[in-house]
């Protein structure tokens, strides 16, 4: 049978991770629920239907939202490595006089 009460739990912490922008929070609820998160089909009764809907929306909002982190830090990464060469290539004008 499957738990709707988690369901909604996991909903409402998921959309608060997401609101709070705690990247650590969703990675964890995420993979603690990936199981369960797998595991969801349509149900008979519409309200159930329209619960799991809701969760979907907010799951893919989180993945959106890891999504533009990792690709911020990939671009800070990148400028990180770029100055590291730039600052590499002129290391004899330190030595200079």
């Amino acid at each position: 049978m499957f738990d709707m009460s988690h369901l909604t739990e996991l909903s409402a912490a998921l959309e608060q991770s997401v609101i709070d922008k705690d990247v650590e929070k969703i990675q964890l609820l995420c993979e603690e629920n990936d199981g369960f998160i797998r595991s969801i089909r349509p149900l008979s009764t519409p309200k159930d239907n329209e619960r799991i809907k809701h969760f979907i929306l907010i799951h893919q909002s989180a993945i959106q939202f890891i999504r533009d982190v990792h690709a911020e830090m990939q671009k800070q990464l990148y400028q990180t490595n770029k100055t590291r060469k730039s600052v590499n290539k002129y290391k004899g004008v330190k030595n200079a006089e």
